[in-house]
């Protein structure tokens, strides 16, 4: 073992200190020469052991032994002989025995102290055989004793220091860790303020929810993540998105909480376009529920589930907390935005798209079929004798008649073609990628299955009857505008009521005026 700890220092030096003068103060006190030449003799042995046990501590053959315990013994024997060769229970050499004892039980563990005490107390006994008196014979018991109470009371005075540090540490510690925890809370909560500050600009729902998974996931550290939201005029919660090992999924449509919490089974294929569902409602206690609040109104249910094994500290439940309030606020500014939009764009009577959508989408569709060079093609139905039905039945009856042939209409099409209200009794759908052919099939199908159909009146009898006439147009079959394109599929549709209505028509390329070619 190397002599690097503060004591063990400490302690060489005061050895040197107390010998020194105690070595110089015994030769001149001994009054004979023999007794001198082994007080020399027994020093210099002295010395060279200490020296010894030190040099071959720095090289390590003694390791595993401490130096002040290895030194203890060879200091009992230089002490015997020491007070043996000066008047024995009459010398004062007794006191370094105690300055010694003091030195070690303020260092070595309660078993080497016994050890010490033990060897010091029985060497000082010892020595004062020789020097033997009757009516001393109590003191060098009472001197081994006081070895025995400096040991203890070196002891208990360093072991109360090592607990007060001890404690001081600890505190410490706890200190650090606190400020720690304070810098970190203070850290995430400035990420998760420019974080979600963000999205208050973010207008678009899906990738708002995407970025409300992406922060979760890398600075929440999320393992699980799930946004259940409300929708107007229903009760029941909504899974929107969900985050579940780093992989995010956005449910469209959202998916109803309660056509599987009954069951307590993943939700079926065919609810989720073909993505399977890993959420389960059983009350898993890991799951921290935050209410999204948005202006006094809850909204929804943020739930979170640790990365790892245990609960939520406090901290990260008020971070939470923050970030689940600003999420709400951000979805709320979203879906008003959204509302706002459908009110710019949806026909109020309807719900289909409105003429300036229409048009707006009508050029974009243009545009990308000259752009990949494919076909487009549109279709203008017209409500046959409307006029006189809403004056016979009433413009209310008339309202319901428009709503349930919409609904017809928007049945009848593909997912990806568009269908607007045009204005008054007239409809208008876009069939992207669509020819003459494709689109004649869909047409005739929209005409079959408003013609079969009974539309209720505003008493609720459903005996009405009602027949479309549809007017086809392709582009860019000898069209070059979304205007000419326009006043091509209106020709057609006239060509239908001139026929006879309750029929599909479309104009031919060679613009014959006089005559309309029927599709069916």
């Amino acid at each position: 073992m190397i002599v690097s700890s503060k004591i063990e220092k400490i302690y060489f030096g005061a050895k040197a200190f107390l010998f020194c003068p105690l070595a110089l103060w015994t030769l001149l006190r001994y009054e004979q020469p023999g007794q001198i030449h082994q007080f020399v003799i027994l020093l210099l042995a002295y010395i060279a052991m200490n020296l010894l046990i030190y040099w071959l501590s720095t090289k390590g053959v003694v390791k595993g032994f401490n130096i002040m315990l290895l030194l203890s013994p060879v200091d009992a024997v230089f002490l015997y002989f020491a007070v043996t060769l000066y008047s024995g229970v009459y010398s004062q050499l007794h006191m370094p025995y105690y300055f010694l004892t003091a030195l070690i039980s303020i260092y070595l563990p309660i078993r080497k102290i016994i050890f010490v005490a033990l060897i010091f107390s029985l060497s000082y006994i010892f020595s004062t055989i020789t020097y033997f008196d009757k009516e001393l014979v109590f003191l060098p018991f009472a001197r081994a004793f006081y070895i025995w109470l400096t040991a203890g009371v070196g002891y208990l005075i360093s072991s109360s220091m090592q607990r007060s540090e001890q404690k001081l540490l600890d505190t410490l510690d706890i200190l650090n860790e606190r400020t720690w925890e304070l810098e970190s809370s203070q850290l995430m909560l400035e990420n998760i303020y420019e974080t979600t500050r963000a999205l208050s600009s973010m207008l678009d729902l899906e990738q708002l929810l995407k970025e409300v998974l992406s922060i979760a996931d890398n600075l929440l550290r999320a393992k699980k993540c799930i946004i259940l939201l409300a929708e107007s005029k229903k009760e029941d919660l909504f899974i929107y998105a969900e985050l579940y090992k780093r992989k995010k999924t956005i449910y469209d449509p959202p998916v109803s909480v309660a056509d599987f919490k009954k069951t307590n089974i993943d939700i079926p294929e065919d609810k989720l376009d073909g993505k399977k569902s890993r959420i389960r409602f059983n009350n898993e206690s890991q799951m921290l529920e935050l209410p999204l609040i948005s202006h006094g109104k809850v909204m929804g249910l943020l739930q979170l589930e640790p990365l790892k094994k245990g609960d939520f500290s406090d901290k990260e439940r008020n971070n939470f907390r923050v970030f689940a309030n600003s999420t709400a606020i951000a979805i709320d500014n979203a879906r008003l935005h959204m509302k706002m939009q459908e009110l710019t764009i949806i026909d109020e009577l309807t719900s289909l798209f409105n003429y300036r959508y229409f048009r707006n989408k009508l050029a974009d569709e243009i545009r990308r079929a000259d752009r990949y060079k494919q076909r487009l093609s549109i279709l203008m139905a017209d409500v046959d004798n409307f006029k006189k039905l809403n004056d016979s039945q009433g413009h209310q009856t008339g309202n319901i008649i428009l709503q349930e042939i919409a609904t017809i209409i928007k049945n009848s099409v593909r997912d990806v073609d568009i269908v607007a209200r045009y204005g008054g009794e007239e409809f208008m759908v876009i069939l992207p990628q669509t020819g003459l052919k494709e689109s004649g099939i869909i047409a005739e199908r929209m005409r079959i299955n408003v013609e079969r159909s009974y539309f209720s009146n505003f008493q609720g009898r459903r005996d009405l009857r009602a027949t479309i006439s549809i007017g086809v147009a392709i582009y860019p079959d000898g069209v070059i505008s979304p205007r000419q394109l326009l006043e091509k599929v209106d020709e057609a549709m006239y060509m239908a009521k001139n026929n006879g209505r309750n029929r599909v028509c479309v104009v031919p390329s060679t613009r014959k005026a006089a005559k309309g070619k029927p599709v069916r």
